[in-house]
């Protein structure tokens, strides 16, 4: 396997295919574990769902039934279901292999208001999600019955299983990692990314946005960002690396400008390298292919704010979903019809060679 820069990018170098504009603005995106669907939560309320062995990709028709922005979306493992997420708490199952698919069970009130992270385990039988109201909630994703309730205290941002299946992770918006014993409901030990977190006159900001296990599960990525103002969506992207023996914590990845801001969103590629976004200010953001040990990415490509990533389970393609690029809204003029335009996430395809 190569590992100088040069070689890599000679041998993963992606091809971009057009991007495909939408009429709407898309929250998460993700692969099935067959690779042949992709799916996307919307602004809407709906799943959006894609033929992804077509290509280009081919939308099919929507999961509809939530309220809220869907916020998050999973695959289980069995590759039947997805479990959706919203802005309004609800969560939400369903058989997205049958036609007119209806939810298996529903949860309206699985959390009080925002559902941030959603995440499942390897062996598909424990579902966790976590949200504003400070909690995760351990579901069987079977019936969606309730297992248990972790109080967090802070606002929980991202969730991940370790590999082994015994442990989950959450990052919250103060920037603290806990461990936490599955079958106890107590946290293990905290790692610290307070660097994640700024408290600032206007609003608090920052948090670990999200989570990636190397597959070995001797590693742990946090992505974030070093904030610097609450007004604005202004800081460094970061992503730090944490030993899971140790805990110990160590600088990864650091942006260039205060204009990238977080790192929404991460991927390992089996060539031993990590996937990362960024997305910050207006019209910026990029995609970028991180080495572990390397000092800089040994790829990079500019993209107006991406703030989901999905790549293929081969690892042969990458999908992100970005938001229009000049989307600040401030002083935008109507539109023909006289309304206001709003945004909406164009999907960005990359082919990476197999």
């Amino acid at each position: 396997m190569p590992t100088d820069p040069k070689a890599l990018l000679a041998k993963y170098q992606p091809k971009a295919a057009k991007p495909i504009s939408l009429d709407q603005q898309l929250c998460a995106l993700r692969f099935s574990p067959d690779g042949k669907t992709l799916a996307a939560g919307s602004f809407e309320g709906s799943v959006r769902l894609w033929d992804a062995s077509a290509n280009p990709i081919a939308e099919s028709p929507a999961l509809k039934g939530h309220n809220g922005w869907v916020q998050r979306v999973a695959f289980h493992p069995d590759g039947k279901r997805l479990i959706s997420a919203d802005s309004w708490g609800q969560v939400m199952c369903w058989p997205f292999t049958e036609k007119d698919a209806k939810p298996v069970w529903s949860v309206p009130n699985a959390h009080d208001s925002w559902v941030y992270s959603l995440a499942i385990s390897k062996d598909g039988k424990v579902l966790a999600t976590g949200g504003r109201d400070k909690t995760i909630r351990i579901t069987n994703p079977i019936d969606g019955k309730k297992l248990n309730v972790f109080n967090v205290g802070e606002h929980v941002l991202t969730l991940a299983f370790h590999p082994d299946g015994k442990s989950l992770v959450s990052g919250d918006l103060k920037g603290q990692i806990k461990q936490w014993d599955l079958a106890t409901g107590k946290v293990v030990r905290e790692m610290d990314a307070k660097e994640m977190f700024l408290r600032d006159r206007i609003q608090d900001v920052g948090g670990v946005r999200c989570f990636e296990f190397s597959p070995d599960g001797k590693s742990l990525f946090a992505g974030g960002s070093l904030p610097k103002s609450g007004g604005f969506v202004q800081g460094i992207s970061l992503i730090l690396s944490f030993d899971w023996a140790t805990g110990k914590g160590t600088q990864l990845y650091k942006g260039a400008t205060e204009n990238e801001g977080y790192v929404y969103d991460m991927a390992w590629h089996s060539g031993g390298f990590l996937i990362g976004i960024t997305s910050g200010q207006p019209g910026q953001g990029k995609l970028f292919f991180q080495q572990p040990g390397d000092a800089v990415p040994f790829y990079t490509q500019a993209i107006p704010n991406p703030h989901s990533l999905a790549m293929h389970p081969e690892g042969k393609r990458i999908v992100l979903a970005a938001t229009n690029a000049n989307s600040s809204g401030n002083g935008r003029a109507l539109g023909k019809n006289k309304e206001y335009p709003g945004n909406f996430s164009p999907l960005h395809v990359f082919d990476l060679p197999a």
